[in-house]
């Protein structure tokens, strides 16, 4: 893979970047400490997009006010990166997401979805998060990992809201080695919760993000 360019540098000083670490799921925390240097950046940035999304749909009081304010964020991806609003430090973070946005308006379609608390669609959110992996696969510069990529947080956003099952192991590239802790945990809780459980849980995902498996 080519050195990553100029354009794929955080905007973000190094207290902000802890800000978004600080509201990841532990499991995210800990994955993204395998990530190279390269992706890191737009990885954080795409997994805080989630926190924050996650974070309105569980304090939704009312669906039409969280629906307002997923369509704020489904507006501003959607503009160019030039035109967002300055003084939010995630859209900021966000320029670094090169190319189409459609994986990050997916994102935002699958957290609508569980924003009615007796209809929580667990499978939408799951395929979003897919659609999220296979954005993150191409910004990586590799497409042909893109469905792998999408299995392991299909799988990982499952177990992460205690759905799980007995899934087969699978090989990600080292730019996508995040994705495959997730996955190693997911696959080793099998729906249990946390996925973090105790020492067992960090020497797999340790092992996952030396060697990939």
């Amino acid at each position: 893979m080519p050195a990553a360019s100029p354009g794929r540098r955080s905007p973000l000083r190094n207290g902000v970047q802890l800000v978004f670490e600080d509201s990841l799921p532990p499991e995210v925390r800990l994955a993204l400490a395998y990530a190279p240097a390269s992706q890191r950046p737009v990885q954080l940035a795409a997994f805080a997009l989630d926190a924050r999304l996650a974070g309105i749909a569980a304090n939704a009081r009312e669906v039409l006010l969280a629906q307002l304010k997923l369509a704020w964020w489904r507006e501003r991806l959607a503009e160019d990166p030039a035109r967002r609003p300055q003084g939010e430090p995630l859209l900021a973070a966000l320029a670094a997401w090169q190319g189409p946005v459609d994986p990050l308006l997916a994102l935002i379609d699958g957290w609508e979805a569980m924003l009615d608390p007796d209809e929580r669609d667990l499978a939408a959110l799951a395929a979003a998060r897919a659609a999220l992996a296979r954005g993150l696969a191409m910004q990586a510069g590799r497409p042909e990992a893109a469905d792998l990529a999408g299995r392991a947080l299909h799988d990982w956003s499952l177990a992460s809201l205690g759905a799980g099952s007995d899934w087969p192991g699978l090989s990600l590239p080292r730019q996508l080695r995040a994705l495959a802790v997730l996955h190693g945990l997911a696959r080793r809780r099998k729906g249990q919760m946390p996925l973090l459980d105790g020492p067992l849980a960090l020497a797999a995902a340790m092992r996952i993000g030396m060697i990939g498996r």
